[in-house]
């Protein structure tokens, strides 16, 4: 017998029909699930704790670049021991991956293959997909903002410093203390940090580097130093003398700071260059060159030796140790021998090559007075004069005494003609007077006779008596002159010898009245070899008779 199905209960009809029905509304879901992807952000996904279902593309850049803003802009404390930085994540090497990001949000359970997704799909309904953030570190980044930053930037170690301050006193510029912080040992905790929970803080080691030497130690050798150098120096070369202040002492002091002492010297170059800036030209003896003088050619008997100069090798390292040894001087230097050829040639006499100037004036024969005059001749007769070098003729030919070879005979005292030793000579000072003159000397000290006589040139003339008036005069040329006598029974003859160099010319000659005496004026140009022109006046007062004066009244004779 044949058997047949029971039908279906009303049951299983309404479970069917449940079924069906899910199925339908499953495939509308999954539908349009497929549709959404790349459009709106999938059911049930979150990011960052908030959900983001239905977001589209340009809401979910939106929060993903707010929510990179917030994590970029905490900030982290670095704790440093002498303070704290707080720095912002994004500025120390972090970065927030905003595109990868937004792209994962969008993406989630859209991935994979189909059953993969359905699954993920069908599962959303009772578990939210939460998306992971993507962020990196770049080390060198960040060691390169923290090298940067002003907190961190390490403090270079100062020694103390000793400096002069330009009057008279040495002062202490202190040290500092260095510091270095550890930038290797941040960057490897920041390696370590979650950026989405960053920690509050981080603490770094800071290293001081103190100075090798304490100021403590460096005041004391300031005070030392201060002392040793309070009243400066005195020097001498060869009797020339001279005082180096405290100033200058201390400019020329140099300090060697570090392992744990201050080393001081002087710079024995810059101090031997001071001294010799500060003893200035010759010193010490000048031994002049002797002359003879035939038929107007002079020759050299014995050539002269320039005067030494200051100063001789090493004296600087010398001075220097003498003073930091603790000696406060006076200190005697040794003089070298000059290297300047001009002082050598003015000493060996070479530039005296021929006659620049001569002067005659003429005398009765067989005088008295004649012997006076011969007699000075004789002292004076080969002065040599270097350039800017003066002779007093009263000093340098002494008392005219008898002991000193002089003899009685006519003289101008006190307006009148009297007799006197050593009378007469003022005929010898007015012949040296013009050779100078148009040899282009100067004249310190100079006054003309009180009465003229005709054998004199008139208003140019000087006399000499003792102790006044004087005869001086200057070698303003740029060569040595050599100054030679020479006399017959009847003149006094002065020639100037050098290398000319000076031309003269008289100009003009003014004569005025004074009350009863006649005033006169004499000019004279001289032009030098290096171009200078130098125009000068001479003057002489005579008075109108012997005994009278410029009013005409009479003179007491001396007495």
């Amino acid at each position: 017998m044949a058997k047949h199905a029971a039908p279906l209960s009303i049951f299983s009809w309404a479970f069917l029909a449940l079924g069906l029905i899910m199925f339908a509304l499953a495939g509308v879901g999954w539908s349009q699930h497929v549709s959404n992807e790349g459009v709106v952000v999938a059911n049930n996904v979150s990011y960052a704790g908030e959900p983001m279902e239905g977001v589209n593309p340009a809401g979910v850049e939106s929060v993903v670049a707010d929510r990179s803003a917030e994590i970029l802009d905490r900030l982290v404390m670095i704790d440093y021991g002498q303070g704290e930085l707080a720095v912002p994540l994004g500025t120390i090497g972090f970065s927030y991956d905003q595109p990868t990001t937004a792209a994962a949000v969008l993406a989630a359970r859209h991935e994979g293959s189909v059953w993969r997704q359905f699954s993920s799909w069908a599962i959303g309904g009772v578990a939210t997909d939460e998306i992971e953030e993507q962020w990196s570190f770049d080390p060198a980044r960040a060691r390169e903002a923290l090298d940067d930053h002003p907190g961190l930037t390490p403090v270079v170690v100062t020694e103390p410093r000793v400096e002069p301050d330009g009057g008279g006193q040495l002062v202490l510029i202190p040290g500092v203390i260095g510091t270095e912080a550890d930038i290797d040992a941040i960057v490897d905790q920041l390696g370590d940090v979650d950026l989405i929970a960053p920690p509050d803080r981080l603490v770094i080691d800071v290293e001081e580097i103190h100075p090798t030497v304490s100021d403590e130690i460096a005041q004391d050798t300031v005070d030392q130093l201060n002392s040793l150098t309070a009243e400066g120096v005195d020097i001498s070369v060869d009797g020339k003398t001279a005082t180096l202040s405290a100033a200058v002492l201390q400019s020329h002091l140099r300090f060697n700071v570090g392992k744990g002492e201050i080393g001081v010297t002087f710079d024995s170059d810059a101090l031997h260059a001071t001294l010799e800036n500060t003893i200035v030209g010759p010193v010490g003896s000048f031994v002049e060159p002797t002359f003879t003088v035939t038929d107007d050619i002079p020759s050299i008997l014995t050539p002269g030796e320039p005067p030494p100069v200051c100063c001789e090798a090493g004296v600087g390292e010398w001075l220097g140790q003498q003073i930091l040894a603790g000696s406060s001087g006076p200190f005697g230097l040794q003089s070298r021998p000059t290297v300047d050829p001009a002082l050598a040639a003015w000493a060996d006499g070479s530039l005296i090559v021929e006659k620049v100037s001569e002067f005659t004036t003429p005398h009765s024969c067989c005088e008295t007075r004649v012997r006076n005059i011969q007699r000075i001749a004789d002292i004076v007769r080969g002065v040599y004069l270097v350039p800017g070098e003066t002779i007093s003729l009263n000093e340098y030919v002494g008392p005219r005494t008898v002991e000193n070879g002089f003899f009685s005979a006519g003289a101008i005292r006190q307006g009148h003609l009297i007799e006197e030793v050593g009378g007469g000579v003022s005929q010898f000072a007015t012949t040296i007077f013009n050779a100078a003159y148009f040899a282009g000397m100067d004249f310190v000290e100079y006054r003309s006779h009180s009465l003229y006589f005709s054998r004199y040139p008139y208003g140019r003339e000087a006399t000499i008596s003792s102790p006044a008036p004087d005869l001086v005069m200057t070698n303003t040329t740029s060569h040595p002159i050599l100054i030679w006598t020479s006399y017959t029974d009847e003149s006094i003859t002065v020639s100037m010898y050098s290398t000319k160099n000076v031309e003269i010319a008289e100009l003009d000659q003014r004569t005025s009245r004074r009350g009863a005496c006649t005033h006169v004026e004499t000019d004279r140009r001289r032009t030098f070899s290096d171009g200078r022109v130098v125009v000068d006046t001479f003057l002489a007062d005579y008075r109108p008779a012997e005994g009278i004066d410029c009013s005409g009244n009479p003179i007491p004779p001396p007495v």
